[in-house]
């Protein structure tokens, strides 16, 4: 009997652990509670059951119309970079928290999440265009995510207050004609994606850009602009929070939702500055690429919920027509378009990657050509200056010849005018010498004849 008690009891604790594990979280930061969600949007939106992403968010708006991050707001430059300034009463949540992703019937829905951010999307640039697409769950920059999940604008009108009505059909072109922007701007543990600097921005448009402060007020309601202020809304940090148990007061079942919104369609235009507008709009005309995102969340119900669920999938299994027909032909002709376009976008891919590379390549072969005739002229240069340098030596070399030949042939006639003059002054002083000479000897004979002489007399002298 204890053991009788025990199982049921185990069994529903399992399955209180389970449902209470299936709304999944994207946060780091916890100091936002997902219940301030839950409640503050509720008036402005319906919360579905999603069997795929736990509870999310549906904005009350003309979903033919409707873009996040394009529909009723504007980019400004702050210190994060561009950050999106939505001019909806509800635009302080799904635009700087959470993601947003479609369902198959093309309509925007939104994943809650508790990090903030100035704006959670891709960035495209090329062709003077920017583009922005939202950032799946799962999804990260540079992710080829939906075409139609993007738009994009002449890169001079990226600040203008309000972009005009918007179609898809030009994606493709403008996809092929850009690339990823992957500048980011660090704070703490989180990485924002700033798309286009400032700097760019300014040379693209010939204008200043401003840099917008952001203020982080406690006042609810739709974001706003202060001379250089951006007032956006920041709810109160609820620390220790509970976001495992949190959970919207009023929910519709993601089943339920699509028996009565898949055989409909779209319905009265509505006024997106109203803040509870009637009806659900959906538009089967445009073309369905879905992403292959994050299946790790499963539902969170119990009791009844569940119950609810496993009956409708057991009518669907069992063939009833009148509420599966139109449904399952929806998703079809969906999974049908999804397939052609991921074989058109790998193909488009691998053609994009086949161009880069060849571009890549040309552009190797051009640098190795242009630093082959850098090194040419380099060498050319080198040449003509060793040839220079040796012709100035040469000269240098033949001047000091010159100049030594010069100075020694000068050396040479002083000495032969030396020698001359030498050689005419010795028969003067030759001349002189012997003169004396020839004087004395005429005294001398003179002498000697007086000697004789007198020898003579005395001779004769003596004989008388």
């Amino acid at each position: 009997m204890k053991h009788m008690i025990k199982l049921p009891a185990i069994v529903l604790g399992l399955m209180l652990l389970l449902t209470g594990m299936t709304q999944k979280v994207f946060a780091q930061d916890e100091d936002i509670s997902l219940q301030t969600f839950y409640d503050e949007l509720s008036p402005y939106g319906t919360w579905i059951q999603d069997p795929q992403y736990g509870y999310v968010w549906r904005p009350d708006v003309d979903q033919r119309e409707f873009r996040p991050y394009y529909t009723n707001g504007r980019w400004v430059m702050t210190e994060y970079g561009n950050t999106w300034v939505s001019e909806y009463d509800w635009g302080w949540a799904p635009f700087h928290y959470g993601r947003w992703v479609t369902d198959r019937y093309n309509q925007w829905m939104w994943i809650p999440d508790t990090t903030w951010g100035p704006a959670w999307v891709n960035w495209r640039s090329g062709g003077g265009q920017y583009g922005w697409a939202p950032l799946g769950p799962s999804i990260s920059v540079g992710f080829n995510v939906p075409s139609f999940w993007w738009v994009f604008v002449p890169q001079t009108r990226i600040y203008i207050d309000r972009f005009p009505r918007y179609r898809s059909y030009r994606n493709a072109r403008y996809i092929n004609n850009t690339v990823i922007i992957n500048n980011v701007y660090v704070n703490n543990r989180n990485t924002y994606y700033t798309g286009p600097r400032r700097e760019e921005i300014r040379r693209v448009t010939n204008r200043d850009v401003t840099v917008y402060n952001i203020n982080r007020n406690s006042r609810p309601g739709r974001n706003s602009i202060s001379n250089t202020t951006v007032n956006i809304y920041n709810p109160r940090p609820a620390r220790g929070a509970d976001n495992k148990n949190a959970a919207p007061r009023t929910v519709v079942q993601r089943d339920a939702l699509a028996r009565n919104d898949g055989r409909r369609d779209a319905g009265q235009p509505r006024n997106e500055n109203m803040n509870r507008p009637s009806g659900r709009d959906n538009d089967n005309r445009v073309s369905s690429e879905r992403v292959t995102l994050d299946r790790n969340t499963r539902d969170r119900n119990t009791g009844s919920e569940q119950k609810a669920l496993a009956t409708a999938r057991a009518q669907r299994e069992q063939g009833n027509g009148v509420q599966r027909s139109p449904v399952q032909r929806g998703e079809a002709q969906n999974q049908q378009r999804d397939a052609q376009n991921q074989v058109r976008e790998a193909q488009q891919r691998q053609q994009r990657d086949a161009q880069q590379r060849q571009q890549q390549e040309a552009q190797l072969a051009k640098q190795r050509e242009a630093q082959k005739q850098v090194e040419a002229r380099d060498q050319q240069r080198e040449a003509l200056q060793r040839t220079q340098r040796e012709s100035q030596r040469l000269q240098r070399e033949a001047q000091q010849n010159q100049q030594r030949e010069s100075q020694q042939r000068q050396q040479r006639e002083v000495q032969q005018r030396q020698v001359r003059q030498q050689q005419m002054s010795t028969p003067q002083r030759t001349e002189r010498v012997q003169a004396p000479q020839r004087s004395e000897v005429r005294a001398m004979g003179n002498t000697g004849a007086e000697r004789s002489g007198a020898s003579r007399a005395s001779r004769g002298g003596g004989r008388g």
